[in-house]
């Protein structure tokens, strides 16, 4: 299910409304010292600093186990820290309604949750005053309208239990649409790009370009095509910052960065090759 309409876990009680906090958009500012899950012993984050500025967009990458989920978890308050703090606005996450902060975020994950229900619905599901308009518009920006379109009713086709009749890229980019819709402050999306192909991708992240500005965007990803919009990429390789700099910056750099876009470079162009191959000279 997304995160967002996941009931999370946290380890301190909130012990302040969040009632002070400004309109405006804010700075999220994370220093986390160490990070390990209640009843282990084992660091899963170490020597995390990063700051996010209103309107900014910050990447997340590494290897498989790396941390980048688990970063997220703590920006969402899925549990909080004791050692370090992340701070939105200057206030620490803990200080602030858990509600009143997740109503900040939305949030898309790699494996979306979609009811029984119509496509119209389960995009609105986090703003149910949406006209139809509003609707088509979000579906339009993750790159979805045309699929459900061609659906037997349209948007009021009905996608059954948790959306089966559907792709894995049509539920992430209807997922996708959900959280656009909800225009919050902070877009978090977690690897939620995987299961559409690499023109799609493409596509959904120059709409999102246009879309996003004063919006707050983080991304994590495996295919590293998705964060080149990046004002900053962070490498996590167990569970501490191994680079960090822009897609530009990190191609040029040797590294795991570099290493990993050579080879999806090079994965891409074969799989290219395999699918279109060029005619034999005779």
């Amino acid at each position: 299910m997304d995160a967002y309409f996941c009931t999370a876990v946290a380890s301190f009680f909130v012990t302040r409304r969040d009632q002070s906090l400004p309109e405006t958009r804010g700075e999220l500012e994370a220093e986390i010292t160490r990070f390990s899950y209640p009843g282990t012993d084992t660091d899963i984050l170490c020597g995390i600093h990063f700051r996010l500025p209103p309107g900014g967009m910050l990447g997340i990458c590494g290897p498989t186990g790396s941390g980048k989920t688990t970063l997220l978890s703590l920006i969402q308050r899925h549990y909080d820290l004791s050692e370090g703090h992340i701070d939105y606005h200057g206030y620490p996450l803990p200080a602030l309604l858990l509600d009143g902060w997740r109503q900040r975020l939305a949030v898309v994950n790699q494996t979306p949750f979609l009811f029984s229900d119509t496509i119209a619905n389960n995009i609105a599901l986090g703003a149910p005053q949406a006209s139809r308009d509003q609707i088509e518009q979000a579906a339009m920006l993750a790159s979805v309208h045309e699929d459900i379109l061609h659906l037997p009713d349209g948007y009021d086709t009905q996608v059954g239990e948790r959306g089966v009749m559907l792709s894995g890229g049509q539920k992430q980019r209807i997922s996708l649409a959900r959280a656009l819709l909800m225009n919050a402050e902070i877009l978090i999306l977690d690897d939620a790009l995987s299961a559409v192909d690499g023109e799609t991708e493409h596509r959904i992240l120059s709409r999102l370009q246009e879309w996003r500005a004063g919006k707050t965007v983080i991304i994590t990803a495996h295919r590293l095509s998705a964060l080149r919009g990046a004002d900053e990429i962070l490498v996590l390789q167990q569970g501490r910052i191994t680079q960090r700099g822009t897609a530009a910056v990190l191609a040029e750099e040797a590294g795991w960065y570099r290493e990993m876009s050579q080879y999806q470079k090079m994965a891409e162009s074969l799989s290219q090759h395999i699918e279109h191959p060029q005619p034999k000279e005779h």
